[in-house]
């Protein structure tokens, strides 16, 4: 079975006055996440090992199945 792993890092954000003060991906237009969402599986997991610092290149490694300490 073949899977497809979507990562939304980077997608929170604040809410903005010009946008009445929806975040970006509130006020964007989505039809391809709306369709596949009811389809999808959601879950949490940790993926900062204890002791290193929180940031996109330690949690991406980690989902993707590698060792973050070792690379």
């Amino acid at each position: 079975m073949k899977y497809v792993i979507v990562l939304g890092d980077g997608m929170a954000d604040e809410p903005l006055a010009e946008l009445d003060g929806k975040t970006c991906l509130a006020y964007a237009k989505t039809p391809v996440m709306d369709e596949l969402a009811p389809r999808s599986e959601v879950g949490l997991v940790k993926t900062i090992p204890d002791g290193m610092k929180p940031g996109s290149d330690t949690a991406n490694l980690a989902v993707l199945g590698y060792d973050p300490k070792k690379y």
